[in-house]
């Protein structure tokens, strides 16, 4: 099949303006992602889709191609599927896209590497990351008093004596073609990746930028000589 890794990267983020272009260890949160992506190596290509001529640069300059989407795709109201969509339309050899959001700092090439082999390998029609979660919710009932979500009160669960909740981390979602040109991301033989709690942080406000960047070096993998050798001429 051919697999595509698309990065839907608009300019016009509101939570953290200029956010996909936001540096953490000094390189941006687009380049982190494309470096990942690339070291993975397992996508016949590599998309970035984007209405901003800054963020067309760094993705060249990473070597991914850029597709240029429409005002409509890139506005606020527009949703992610819609854009896909479109990148769609004209890339129709695609049998399976892979995508993939630069607001995930801490995604591994591991990560991505396991969604492949069960979307091409096992045939899962859509994958996607998500973090185990085991918090207990309560939600309000319809006559407005609180009531469990996922629990019985008379029998509340102890961490270790429960699986706990898969919850969307929004690293990445492969999905069939199918899918998409049904207006679905997720459906039919529904697979996930479980990504560790301390790899799953999302960046959509300022203080979510400021983790990542307190994480990030505690979980960046070291540069070996010829990684550093290769930024320090790229900041000189």
């Amino acid at each position: 099949p051919h697999v595509v890794a698309l990065i839907l990267a608009r300019g016009g983020s509101k939570g953290i303006p200029r956010k996909n272009l936001a540096i953490i260890q000094n390189t941006t949160l687009l380049r982190r992602s494309l470096d990942t992506i690339n070291d993975c190596g397992l996508f016949h290509d590599v998309w970035v889709s984007t209405d901003d001529k800054e963020i067309a640069a760094e993705a060249e300059l990473a070597g991914a191609k850029v597709f240029h989407r429409s005002a409509e795709t890139a506005s606020d109201k527009a949703t992610s599927l819609s854009a896909v969509k479109e990148f769609s339309m004209y890339h129709q050899k695609v049998d399976i896209f892979a995508i993939i959001q630069c607001t995930s700092p801490f995604m591994t090439a591991e990560y991505l590497t396991r969604a492949y082999k069960m979307a091409v390998h096992q045939k899962f029609e859509s994958v996607f990351s998500v973090t185990r979660n085991h918090k207990l919710r309560w939600k309000l009932g319809s006559d407005g008093q609180l009531q469990p979500s996922n629990f019985d009160v008379s029998k509340r669960p102890r961490r270790q004596d429960w699986d706990g909740e898969y919850v969307e981390n929004g690293m990445f979602y492969f999905a069939y073609k199918n899918l998409i040109v049904n207006n679905k991301l997720q459906g039919g033989k529904l697979g996930v990746v479980v990504i560790p709690m301390n790899r799953s942080l999302e960046i959509d406000t300022q203080f979510d930028l400021q983790a990542a960047r307190l994480l990030a070096p505690l979980l960046d993998k070291p540069k070996n000589v010829t990684d550093r050798i290769k930024e320090i001429a790229k900041n000189s």
